[in-house]
């Protein structure tokens, strides 16, 4: 098991909400740790913009050590969460502070599980019972030990926890006949934190563990393509990791989330462009101006920088990566992305460009 970072508010609200209702001790202390004392709290509030931990009456004596003008650090053993705030208040024996931007924890998998993105389109087939009818539904994660995918809400009524389904198929991956699984939850999937869907989500654990998966998604070849990367010569930026993204996206958040909630709805839609054919691709880059779409793409991936890059001429990319390298005040990032999806959708709208997966499917 591995330590990674979590930057989702909904992620993180959740585990802290957990750790409340547990009564969990959290240890709290400053740095330099030698010359610090340690002391321990639970969470007594959590809402969504802020957090209160209150002292355990064991370690009141010790906490009046606590300086407010040095930051303060949070661990908690078991899922060795950790996370430091900077900022925060004292009243009594409570401690009050915002959200923190970024929570480390210790992945509590046994088994990798791999995550698909709307990119991919990943199905599975599968029926409720042995006998009953097949269905076909959109593939969200799988690992060795499960899998979750996505139905409609119409589909509820006819799934309950601890059903049995028979699995038949999933996209790219050979299966035993008839596979079966046990539903081990059902639970509200939002394709953003900032709008609302129809949609659920239904984890399933395999009756027996697979002996292996095959991964074939879209991120197979960003790792190939990330490499190819290298090859825009370049020592300025050139687009962004997830991992970059998800911090950079925290930051704008902690300081105004409706504008990161703008700024992740628009990466969104423009990581669309990745679709765009050789013939669009030539026509769009004519068409839009580049010191916007510059702007626009700040904070997009490398995947999508590289693939609107790889087939234009040396001198316009090198241009182009110039124009890239000038950082941008969030806002104007916004506002450059709300200029070049308009010029999208028009586009679309107008049948000159189509943003599709599905599109390059070949029916036989």
């Amino acid at each position: 098991m591995k330590v990674w970072t979590s930057y989702n508010p909904d992620y993180i609200q959740e585990r802290f909400a957990e750790y409340m209702n547990n009564v969990t001790l959290i240890k709290m202390w400053q740095e330099p740790a030698h010359e610090s004392i340690e002391i321990y709290g639970i969470f007594s509030k959590v809402t969504i913009s802020k957090l209160e931990i209150t002292i355990d009456e064991k370690y009141l004596k010790d906490s009046n050590k606590i300086s407010l003008q040095k930051p303060l650090l949070f661990h908690y053993e078991k899922d060795d969460m950790h996370f430091k705030r900077d900022l925060f208040l004292r009243d009594n024996n409570i401690f009050r502070f915002e959200y923190p931007n970024e929570v480390s924890f210790r992945d509590r998998r046994i088994t990798e599980r791999y995550y698909y993105k709307y990119q991919d389109f990943k199905s599975i087939t599968y029926s409720i019972g042995e006998f009953g009818e097949r269905d076909s539904d959109i593939l969200t994660d799988i690992s060795n030990a499960g899998a979750s995918f996505v139905i409609p809400a119409t589909k509820r009524e006819n799934l309950e926890v601890g059903d049995e389904i028979f699995i038949y198929g999933l996209t790219d991956q050979e299966l035993p006949e008839k596979h079966s699984a046990k539903i081990v939850y059902l639970k509200p999937y939002k394709l953003s934190r900032e709008s609302d869907s129809s949609l659920l989500q239904v984890g399933v654990r395999f009756t027996a563990d697979l002996d292996s998966i095959t991964y074939n998604s879209i991120g197979n070849v960003i790792k190939k393509k990330q490499e190819k990367v290298k090859g825009l010569d370049t020592n300025g930026f050139n687009g962004l990791h997830i991992d970059e993204y998800r911090h950079k996206i925290a930051m704008i958040r902690a300081q105004n989330p409706q504008l990161a909630a703008n700024i992740h709805e628009r990466v969104e839609d423009l990581d669309r462009l990745r679709y765009l054919t050789t013939e669009m691709k030539r026509d769009f880059l004519l068409d839009v101006n580049h010191d916007v779409l510059a702007s626009a793409l700040r904070l997009s991936s490398k995947e999508l920088i590289f693939d609107l890059l790889n087939e234009v001429t040396d001198s316009m990319r090198e241009e182009f990566l110039e124009k890239l390298n000038v950082a941008k005040p969030a806002s104007t990032v916004n506002k450059a992305q709300d200029q070049i999806c308009r010029i999208i959708h028009k586009k679309e709208r107008s049948g000159k460009l189509v943003l599709d997966p599905r599109s390059f499917i070949k029916y036989v």
